[in-house]
């Protein structure tokens, strides 16, 4: 080999040796990494709460009577079940089935004899608003309306009456209230409410006759459990 082609040689080696370092050097891949979605939880039951309530009729239902020397027997005690939603921090609702009165009398003289008994029942949708929180304690006032179940039966061998009957009529309530939370999701509930139904008729035991118009003033203890 001449000299001419040795130095031939040496340039081209000289030209191509930096190509690989070059193209290795330029070649930088950008990295494509999936962005995974953020998972967000689902809160099953947000803003539902259940309600248990019991109470205590202030005033005398028409049936407790004392008449021709026997009294009627029942109870005062009332109380219902019910669930709700929380619509905003300061606005609730729920819907409630409760039992409001029981009162039966019997009276005889050995010949006639007057025997009477009632039964009623209430569902009722309320709407409440929450007046603020101090050190836990939430007054609240609230109003409601719905329908009572009248279950009657009397029996009159004095006046020649023999009944029995079965009433809905529309009834309404107002009431107020304190609550106070007792845990993270529980609240002890003290409040009055004034439930009336002005259609529902009634049995006046001592006038024989049939009266219109029924109502309640009670006093009622609830709890109520957020289901967060």
């Amino acid at each position: 080999m001449n000299l001419k082609s040795r130095a031939a040689l040496a340039l081209a080696a000289l030209a191509f040796s930096p190509l690989p370092q070059a193209l290795a050097a330029d070649y930088d891949p950008s990295v494509y990494v999936e962005e995974t979605p953020e998972y967000t939880p689902v809160e099953v039951g947000s803003g539902w709460y259940l309600r248990g309530d019991i109470g205590y009729n202030v005033n005398k239902s028409p049936y407790d009577v004392s008449f021709n020397g026997t009294d009627s027997e029942g109870s005062r005690i009332n109380g219902g079940l019910g669930v709700g939603y929380h619509f905003t921090d300061y606005f609730r609702g729920d819907i409630n089935l409760g039992f409001l009165s029981h009162d039966k009398y019997n009276w005889t003289n050995g010949i006639d004899a007057i025997r009477a008994e009632s039964n009623i029942w209430s569902g009722m949708a309320n709407g409440y608003f929450d007046l603020g929180t101090i050190a836990g304690f939430t007054p609240y006032i609230g109003a409601g309306v719905g329908m009572l179940h009248s279950s009657r039966k009397v029996d009159d061998t004095f006046l020649g009456i023999s009944e029995r009957d079965t009433q809905y009529a529309f009834a309404y309530s107002l009431g107020a209230g304190l609550a106070y939370k007792v845990a993270q999701n529980t609240s002890v509930d003290l409040g009055y409410q004034y439930v009336s139904a002005p259609g529902l008729e009634y049995f006046d035991i001592p006038t024989g006759s049939m009266e219109k118009g029924l109502d309640y003033h009670q006093v009622r203890v609830g709890l109520r459990y957020d289901l967060w």
